[in-house]
């Protein structure tokens, strides 16, 4: 009687791509294209780029008509006008829906997998941790970018077509790295702390409850130390001030508070780094386990 090894099959698929986490990323994004509160969330956030749309060509066509009666008007309203400042509050206003498109996205992204057994789906094929953790952060910062930069840079793109001399292209030609630079500091926290606190708790409601609480309270200690110790420093306690002081630097705008910008830029990365460190944990017991 012929004695069989009790072990798994080695797999003998073909790779379809060079990369093996984008096979991870193109699953993700196949499962976010299909649910319709992703869709509504992303409809609202592309509501805030068409009006921004509308904003550059209207300023662009009535600024190029000096006898325009608009054109004085739009030169003294400092909101309509396209500028740093423009770029700086599209990108900071975008962030609320951004953080709940992400939030969606993200929140159920790697306790999903450990619930439905999945983990041992994954690793069985040639797909290593590193594969994994890549494809699912990089499938959030991919939806990140997508409302945040993209836009913008088509948006100074735009502006320069609309508006075609050097003196444009000088005021502009450092805009599109201040976009990319604000846009990776406001999408990498969200699209590191979700997934980390998916991989921390088996549900995607209490990774979602705990997401929300931690930078309330946070901020929360900020203001009431702001108050009580009476120096506005202390507001780099609350990660979404810290991601604003970037970018009050970045874009030249007003400062909230004097405090050097490389300690925010410090909160910032040691955030990310701790949520990396805890999703790379977590993923890389689960390879272990299988």
């Amino acid at each position: 009687m012929p004695i069989y090894e009790q072990t798994y099959r080695h797999y003998e698929g073909k790779m379809r791509h060079g990369f093996r986490w984008l096979i991870v990323i193109e699953q993700e994004l196949r499962v976010l294209v299909k649910a319709k509160p992703f869709l509504l969330l992303l409809l609202v956030a592309m509501i805030h780029c068409i009006v921004r749309l509308l904003q550059v060509v209207a300023f662009d066509v009535v600024i190029q008509d000096p006898n325009n009666p608009l054109t004085p008007l739009l030169n003294q309203i400092k909101g309509l006008m396209v500028s740093e400042q423009m770029f700086f509050d599209f990108l900071r206003l975008q962030t609320p829906v951004l953080f709940l498109i992400t939030l969606y996205a993200g929140c159920g992204m790697i306790c999903n997998d450990f619930n439905n057994n999945l983990m041992e789906i994954y690793f069985s094929k040639p797909i290593r941790w590193y594969d994994y953790v890549v494809g699912k952060v990089s499938s959030l910062v991919i939806v990140g970018l997508m409302l945040t930069a993209v836009p913008a840079i088509f948006l100074v793109v735009l502006h320069n077509l609309l508006v075609p001399s050097m003196k444009v292209f000088q005021e502009t030609w450092t805009w599109p790295g201040e976009i990319i630079g604000f846009s990776l500091v406001i999408v990498l926290p969200m699209a590191l702390s979700i997934p980390a606190a998916s991989a921390l708790l088996r549900s995607q409601n209490y990774a979602a409850i705990v997401i929300v609480m931690i930078p309330v309270a946070a901020s929360a200690m900020a203001t009431v130390l702001q108050g009580v110790l009476d120096n506005r420093n202390y507001l780099i306690l609350s990660l979404p001030i810290a991601i604003n002081r970037i970018g009050e630097q970045l874009f030249h705008g007003h400062v909230s508070f004097h405090l050097n910008w490389r300690w925010s830029m410090a909160h910032i990365v040691g955030v990310c780094v701790l949520c990396l460190w805890i999703i790379i944990h977590k993923v890389r017991k689960a390879e272990l386990a299988t």
